[in-house]
């Protein structure tokens, strides 16, 4: 599933869509947007304003108040296509499409998997969404002192505590381990062992490693492509994260593999000692 820096080369990306005007939507697979609050024919002539992110959901803000939640989840690709250009290994799997301003271009969702969802609405019932309500802070908005003390506060696993989102909103299972590998933490320890310096360490580490996704495009490890159909290139950049039974490129140690919270985990018995 794309992860917090993924879905913000997505955003960013589609930035140039602000003044756009969407000319009509039309929904071509309804499961993908089953729990919308309102009907997709309130966005019609409705101009966009704005384009952003919270944790993995993609917010587009049109006027009127009225905006769309998107989740890519597993397979879903977001991005700008000509509208009459035909294309018969992606037109069956287009879910969603926005078409813009003079009907040239369109904004498509396209989901293979059909795991996606697109939701439409008046903000605030956008707001509303459990989905969103329960999403705890972002990890460029948290203080130290404040993660630090939220960290401390659980009796978790560190690695099944970076992946809830309601404690921390974005970050999953590739950034997980990047960041405690960063942070030299083993992902079987408990969140409220760690003292406060090396919960301030792992901070300063998911956002040092989120941070250097999002400038390399995010990572294409399965299926995530950007909004331009390429592939992000931050997996060539991984360090621990599918390094299983390889060697640590920090000490030389035989890099384990074990299972998390149902998720693959990687990390090195030596860099991250228990």
């Amino acid at each position: 599933m794309p992860e917090l820096p993924e879905v913000e080369t997505v955003v960013r990306m589609l930035a140039p869509l602000r003044g756009r005007v969407i000319r009509d939507v039309t929904v071509l697979h309804k499961p993908c947007v089953a729990g919308s609050p309102g009907k997709f024919g309130l966005l019609n002539g409705k101009r966009i304003e704005r384009i952003w992110r919270r944790a993995k959901f993609i917010r587009i803000d049109v006027e009127d108040g009225l905006g769309l939640v998107i989740h890519l989840r597993m397979t879903g690709w977001l991005g700008v296509l000509n509208a009459h250009a035909k294309d018969p290994k992606r037109d069956p799997y287009v879910r969603v499409r926005i078409s813009l301003d003079d009907g040239n271009e369109d904004l498509v969702f396209n989901d293979i998997r059909t795991f996606g969802r697109v939701w439409c609405g008046t903000r605030e019932s956008l707001d509303s969404l459990k989905s969103l309500t329960k999403l705890g802070p972002e990890p460029f908005d948290i203080s130290a002192a404040e993660f630090a003390l939220r960290l401390r506060a659980r009796k978790s696993r560190l690695k099944s505590l970076l992946l809830n989102q309601e404690f921390l909103a974005g970050v999953g299972n590739i950034y997980a381990d990047e960041a405690l590998f960063g942070a030299g933490l083993h992902p079987l320890a408990n969140s409220s062992s760690v003292s406060v310096a090396r919960a301030v360490r792992l901070l300063k580490s998911i956002q040092d490693v989120l941070n250097a996704a999002i400038d390399a495009g995010g990572s294409s490890v399965e299926n995530f492509k950007r909004p331009d159909g390429e592939s992000g290139w931050f997996q060539q950049k991984l360090r621990i994260y599918g390094r299983g039974d390889e060697a640590c490129v920090a000490c030389g140690s035989v890099v384990k593999r074990i299972v998390v919270g149902q998720r693959g985990t990687c990390f090195c018995p030596r860099c991250q000692k228990k």
